[in-house]
């Protein structure tokens, strides 16, 4: 519940916060750059909160995985939620969704004919599509946008982290 309620306080107070460029610039692209800055600035500095807490916790517990690229693995994080450029929740439909989905456990999604609640739980999906179509990105890479709000998914290293991550900020 706490984490919640700070979720909500960065919400509102992240129109007034710089962005932190110099991440940015050093995992992202000038495309990709171009990319998420479409986004609000309370998308872009979760993404950023994500992708740091992430890279944080892969330093300190020295993951050396085989498939692990700490940049690419910080492209991802700081892409993940591309899907919502294509479409606008305010701070207050965020707030109300994340409250009628737990109240609904879960069900809300009968509800997508919303424009809203499509874009709640279809982000992934609609960032997957997108940044496909890019062709610029490796299946593994394009698999963990697209699930990131998968909880079936059990035992994928990459996609526990980001899940846990995204979850937390």
């Amino acid at each position: 519940m706490f984490y919640r309620l700070k979720q909500f306080l960065w919400d509102i107070t992240s129109p007034f916060k710089p962005i932190d460029d110099e991440f940015l610039n050093k995992y992202l692209d000038k495309k990709e750059l171009e990319v998420f800055n479409e986004l609000k600035p309370a998308e872009k500095h979760h993404c950023i909160r994500v992708a740091k807490d992430a890279l944080n916790y892969i330093n300190k517990e020295n993951i050396k995985d085989t498939e692990l690229d700490q940049c690419w693995f910080m492209k991802i994080c700081l892409l993940h939620d591309i899907g919502k450029k294509f479409g606008s929740l305010s701070v207050i439909d965020r707030s109300l969704l994340v409250l009628i989905n737990k109240v609904l456990k879960g069900n809300m999604c009968k509800y997508n004919s919303s424009k809203k609640v499509d874009l709640y739980y279809n982000h992934p999906i609609k960032g997957y599509i997108y940044l496909k179509s890019l062709n610029k990105y490796d299946d593994r890479f394009l698999y963990i946008i697209k699930n990131h709000h998968n909880y079936d998914i059990k035992g994928d290293k990459l996609l526990d982290i980001l899940i846990y991550y995204d979850n937390l900020n």
